[in-house]
């Protein structure tokens, strides 16, 4: 592989078929779709803004490099803009984070050119990710969803006399969200603390919806992932849950399973067709402990931290969207169901504090050495692989000395 280095040595070399594809935030989803698309002897280039991610040791990457941040979008389109026409044949652009695809997406008329786009253009990638415009389509299409209260046409003194607490405040922009209160959202337990949090994000430029709170069983969250090609053909379908996730209260996935349910998924893609996106997401549900109803929670617009499930249960979504951005598309079977993907690194913590909720989240000391073995076809995790051994090398050394400080949640 080649390492990280300037733009000109990333593309010399390269056949023009097949297209290279460039996958960008190279830690654990960026590793899933390099292994997806190298093992089908696609040239992967691993583009990072930082050193550290578990991806950048992976041996299906055929170079490596640092550009600039997706914060810095002008810089990074100029970056790309310049490198463009070393390439052969126009690659394919995989982000996979919002930083990227929201940067990415933005310059897609100077790109073009020189890269190939397998996802929605920049207005379309806003309104699936904004609160109000997602929740008024499932409105619109009869998807359930919490209730929810908006912002954008009542007062936040109307919204916080109507609505139950706690009850949550969620942004239509959830990356600025993010960059002004170092959180997803506002969980708020009266009045007086709603009208607040309200003038804090009018303060910070942003729109909030108000939604109220749903008590979820274990086991109770599920996604529908996809990948619909322009035009809003569906080529592959997926639908799993997040068992498990560390910290247990407000982490990220560490233990998911592959599960069809055919209603989220017609569902989600009714709400994704409506919007006019196409591309990799996946849309969050949960299901109401009261009622058992699946509710649409958000939509999440490129590959995300567990992609590695679907890949492994038939649905191999970088893969589907690469073919398709190429000119040679193709649509995948049904998923095969009772795979599980888990994230060692945080999975060990759980079982080791016993706070795992769910019975599917005891993982059987068979299981875990067919896993380390690579024998297991039931179980995969989203780092080890003794067919691409490094990147588990990587947090090993990681856990046992505190040298790679690359924490990124994705």
């Amino acid at each position: 592989m080649l390492a990280l280095a300037g733009q000109q040595v990333l593309a010399e070399g390269l056949p023009a078929d097949p297209p290279a594809a460039l996958v960008m935030n190279m830690h654990i989803t960026g590793l899933a779709v390099a292994r997806s698309l190298g093992r089908q002897a696609v040239p992967v280039l691993g583009l990072d803004d930082e050193r550290g991610g578990l991806g950048q040791s992976s041996r299906y990457l055929t170079g490596l490099g640092l550009v600039p941040s997706p914060s810095e979008d002008e810089a990074l389109a100029e970056h790309l803009l310049q490198l463009g026409p070393s390439f052969a044949d126009r690659p394919v652009l995989i982000p996979t984070n919002d930083d990227w695809v929201l940067a990415l997406a933005k310059h897609r008329d100077r790109l073009e050119e020189h890269y190939r786009y397998p996802f929605a253009e920049y207005d379309v990638v806003r309104r699936a990710l904004s609160k109000t415009d997602l929740y008024r389509a499932c409105g619109q299409l009869g998807v359930a969803i919490p209730r929810t209260w908006y912002l954008d046409d009542q007062t936040p003194e109307q919204v916080a006399a109507a609505v139950p607490y706690p009850c949550v405040l969620k942004p239509d922009d959830s990356r600025g969200f993010y960059n002004a209160f170092r959180a997803k959202v506002f969980v708020v337990q009266d009045a007086a603390q709603l009208v607040q949090r309200c003038a804090e994000a009018a303060a910070a430029g942003l729109t909030l919806v108000a939604q109220e709170w749903v008590d979820t069983e274990p086991g109770g969250f599920w996604s529908v992932a996809s990948y619909l090609s322009p035009g809003g053909t569906p080529r592959g379908v997926f639908t799993g849950r997040k068992l498990e996730q560390w910290p247990p209260d407000f982490g990220t996935s560490c233990l998911a399973d592959a599960r069809w349910d055919a209603d989220i998924a017609d569902a989600g893609v009714k709400v994704l067709q409506a919007l006019g996106y196409s591309g990799i997401s996946e849309i969050e549900f949960v299901q109401d402990a009261k009622t058992g109803r699946q509710l649409l929670l958000d939509v999440n617009t490129r590959a995300w931290k567990w992609i590695g499930l679907p890949i492994a249960a038939g649905i191999d979504l970088p893969l589907l969207a690469y073919r398709d951005a190429v000119g040679r598309p193709e649509s995948s079977g049904p998923q095969r169901d009772g795979v599980r993907w888990t994230f060692l690194r945080d999975y060990l913590p759980l079982v080791k504090a016993q706070a795992a909720t769910v019975p599917e989240a005891q993982v059987s000391k068979d299981e875990w050495t067919a896993l380390l073995a690579g024998r297991s076809s039931e179980l995969v995790d989203a780092v080890h692989d003794p067919d691409d051994p490094e990147p588990a090398y990587d947090v090993l050394w990681s856990e046992l000395t505190g040298g790679l400080g690359y924490r990124c949640a994705c």
